[in-house]
């Protein structure tokens, strides 16, 4: 009687490697000597209830949370000591990052905060301006034209009788 290999010693990033490949259309020969695996492995990781998705997402939630822990550490090491250096702001950068990273690895929303001059504000407040004259004036324009069009099918019809 042949002894049932195991495929629990194969690593997650090589299962779902497989799973990719075989999603790829390579065939289990292919992807069995690319892996250096036996092509019976490839064949029961492939059938494994755990599909490629669920993997992905059980690792993304991983990764969500080992970012957020970093982001905690990073926040505890910002001081007003650092804050007064260079380094201190791009430890912020890093750590403001990792937080919205965590956010989105999560599924959460994130917002894009943007803070804009005046003269930023009041310059796209100008071209808003100019773009709804031009579409008044569209409007304008297509309406002349569907007047005139009707005017024209009306004295064709007076035309005809």
């Amino acid at each position: 009687m042949k002894k049932k290999r195991s495929t629990k010693r194969i690593p997650d990033e090589k299962r779902e490697m497989v799973k990719v490949l075989a999603v790829q259309g390579l065939s289990e020969r292919d992807i069995a000597g690319m892996l250096n695996i036996s092509k019976t492995q490839v064949n029961t990781i492939k059938r494994e209830v755990d599909d490629l998705d669920q993997l992905r997402a059980v690792k993304k939630r991983k990764m969500a949370e080992e970012i957020w822990d970093l982001a905690i550490r990073m926040y505890d090491h910002i001081t007003d000591e650092k804050l007064r250096k260079t380094s201190a702001a791009r430890l912020t950068i890093a750590m403001a990052t990792a937080i919205d990273k965590s956010l989105l690895l999560a599924g959460d929303a994130t917002e894009r905060v943007e803070v804009k001059t005046e003269a930023e504000l009041e310059k796209e407040w100008k071209e808003l301006d100019k773009a709804e004259k031009e579409l008044q004036e569209a409007w304008d324009r297509a309406e002349a034209k569907r007047k005139a069009e009707e005017i024209a099918v009306r004295k064709r019809k007076k035309s005809k009788s």
